[in-house]
């Protein structure tokens, strides 16, 4: 009986045994499936490469590297604009330097300077005279405003007055209402006056008319002598052969002044 009964143990233990040791082998497989299925995991996703390096990493690595080529790019733009805009610049400079030069005086007009140099300025009657038509506008130390004809000064006013005022305004400029002695004059003031000017001719003192300097009234350029008055203007838009006209003194009109 004893015999039977160890016998019986021998079996059960010898199938624990080999219970435990197919566990052990399970586990042992288990363990390695379930390693293989980690390995096999991580290589499941397609955007990842051989080495199991995560896609997004790989995304952020090309980006960037793009992003500094774009960069040298433009910096390379940059500089290259910088050259060729300095460049414009010193060509309109050289272009702006030939332009001021080549207008320029031919050699032909520099040696005729040198030949006959030009005369010396001198503010002269006689030096105006023979040079210019009419020297009184282009040389004359009468003053501003002021014309010079035959060493007489004559200013045509712009404002009005009367007679007796014009008299009084000349008189502060140092001269008096101008006196006409000759048919030049005559001429010339006409020329110069388009408009209605007293002039130094009155009666005021009787019925001749006489100057206000007691000159001889010589020459007379009488118009229309229907008007009624004391006192003599000429009237510059009218033929300077008759565009004298009594008027009364007390018109207000533009007057002409004289002096030596």
């Amino acid at each position: 009986m004893e015999s039977k009964k160890e016998v019986e143990v021998e079996l059960e233990e010898i199938a624990t045994a080999e219970e435990d040791k197919e566990k052990e082998d399970q586990k042992e497989e288990t363990k390695e499936n379930v390693e293989e299925g980690n390995i096999y995991t991580a290589l499941a996703s397609p955007s990842e490469h051989e080495y199991g390096m995560p896609s997004s990493t790989h995304s952020y690595t090309v980006n960037k590297d793009t992003s500094i080529d774009i960069h040298r790019k433009l910096r390379v733009y940059r500089i290259v604009s910088l050259i060729l805009l300095v460049i414009c610049v010193l060509l309109l400079i050289v272009v702006l330097v030939l332009f001021m030069k080549l207008p320029g005086k031919q050699p032909c007009q520099e040696v005729e300077q040198v030949v006959n140099p030009p005369l010396k300025q001198e503010c002269s009657l006689k030096k105006c005279q023979e040079f210019h038509q009419q020297p009184q506008r282009l040389c004359s130390d009468c003053g501003k405003g002021w014309l010079r004809f035959q060493n007489t000064c004559y200013f045509l006013s712009q404002n009005r007055l009367t007679w007796q005022q014009s008299r009084e305004e000349c008189q502060r400029k140092g001269g008096e209402l101008a006196v006409i002695t000759n048919e030049s004059v005559q001429m010339y003031l006409s020329k110069n006056g388009k408009l209605n000017y007293w002039i130094g001719l009155n009666h005021l003192g009787g019925n001749e008319w006489t100057w206000i300097n007691s000159t001889v009234l010589t020459v007379r350029y009488w118009g229309d002598m229907s008007f009624p008055g004391e006192c003599a203007i000429l009237a510059g838009n009218e033929p300077p052969e008759r565009n004298w006209r009594p008027y009364s003194c007390s018109f207000h009109l533009q007057y002409i002044c004289q002096k030596m």
